[in-house]
Parts: structure tokens; C-alpha cells; sequence
């Protein structure tokens, strides 16, 4: 396990990963007043999600919340910055589609080791997942991916499974210590990154 202080926030692991396609996001300045930002925050288009900018599980924290419209987050985020003073929030846009997990571990035999998975809330319910030594290729990424449960929907729903592969493929190469992309929301137009926890 990742001890929680060596993880970069989720704002400065976006930048890590900035070469890398992320569903469209907006970092909010500790104390933001949100009506000077919503022009910006409009054009990333409702349902959104706020979320606490941390590097710790935000889901258990109570600290991600999807919203239908700037009312809604205008309430919202007052309560999360009573709830968690003096912190940045990031407001990202909301991608439907299948979620996988994708991560970077330090193994003693094997060394650098990509792990692939079906992703989301209920990963370590599901358990689909698989495992590759790296320096991986894109073929050894497609054959990973071919092996979970949730390759037959993304091949039924026609998603765009070569630009899952190219961005996986652009993450094994990253130099971290370790990491978790956990969402990466496929559909038919895009693979994007959506959440990730990251040490150098």
C-alpha cells in the first residue's frame, strides 16, 4: 500500500500525467468564490463533479460529489469547504462509459509491474484483474485487456479500445515509483483518465 503522505494531490498527479488525455477539468483556488468561475465552470457542461483536491481516498472521505446544475453546486460546495477548510477543489466534467483501473507497482522479483482491472468504486469487490511485467507494447496491453470481464461490453458497445490502449501504453512508461488510474472512463469517442493517485 501507498502511505498516504508520499502521494501527490490530485491536481499536482494532473500534472504528472498532463501528456496524458483527462476528462476536462478546472482546479477552484482555496476559498473561491464560485460566480467569478462560472462562465468556466458552464463551459465544462452539467451534471459535474466536485471533488476535495487530496491524495486520500475521496469517496470514503465524503468528499466527491456529481452535480446537475450551478445552483446545486453552489451548495454544495459551501458545505464541502466548511467540511474541509482551507483546501483546493477541482471541478471536472462527466464521463459516462465503463470505468477501468490501470496502475504502476514496484514488484521485488518482477521490478516495474502494470496492473489492469475493471475499475471504479467496487475494484477490490470485482477482482478482474491482470497483471503485466514491464517495459509492456501495445499487443501485450490489448491481450491484458482482452482477459477482463468488461472487454466484451466495451467491444459490443464499439468503444474506443485503441485509445485505451495508446493511453495505458503512454502510463506504463511514466517514470513514478507508483501509481493508480482509477477511473479511466472508455466510451465510443475517447479513453480519459478521471481520478489518479501518484508517487514519484
Amino acid at each position: 500500500m501507498i502511505k498516504e503522505k508520499e502521494l501527490l494531490d490530485l491536481e499536482n498527479s494532473f500534472i504528472v500525467l498532463e501528456k496524458l488525455p483527462i476528462a476536462n477539468y478546472l482546479v477552484l483556488p482555496i476559498n473561491s468564490n464560485l460566480d467569478k468561475f462560472e462562465k468556466k465552470i458552464k463551459k465544462l457542461k452539467f451534471p459535474l463533479w466536485i471533488k476535495l483536491n487530496t491524495a486520500e481516498h475521496k469517496t470514503k472521505l465524503g468528499a466527491v460529489k456529481k452535480c446537475f446544475d450551478f445552483e446545486e453546486l453552489k451548495k454544495i460546495y459551501t458545505k464541502l469547504k466548511k467540511k474541509f477548510p482551507g483546501k483546493k477543489f477541482i471541478i471536472q466534467e462527466d464521463v459516462s462509459g465503463i470505468e477501468i483501473i490501470a496502475g504502476i507497482k514496484q514488484d521485488r522479483t518482477f521490478g516495474k509491474i502494470l496492473l489492469l482491472g475493471s475499475g471504479g468504486s467496487f475494484v477490490e469487490l470485482i477482482k478482474d484483474i491482470q497483471f503485466r511485467v514491464c517495459p509492456v507494447n501495445k499487443e501485450e496491453i490489448f491481450q491484458a485487456l482482452q482477459e477482463l470481464k468488461s472487454y466484451r461490453l466495451m467491444k459490443e458497445k464499439n468503444f474506443c479500445i485503441r485509445k485505451l490502449i495508446s493511453l495505458i501504453e503512454k502510463f506504463s512508461k511514466l517514470e513514478v515509483k507508483e501509481a493508480d488510474l482509477n477511473p479511466i472512463i472508455i466510451n465510443e469517442k475517447k479513453a480519459v483518465i478521471a481520478d489518479a493517485r501518484i508517487e514519484i
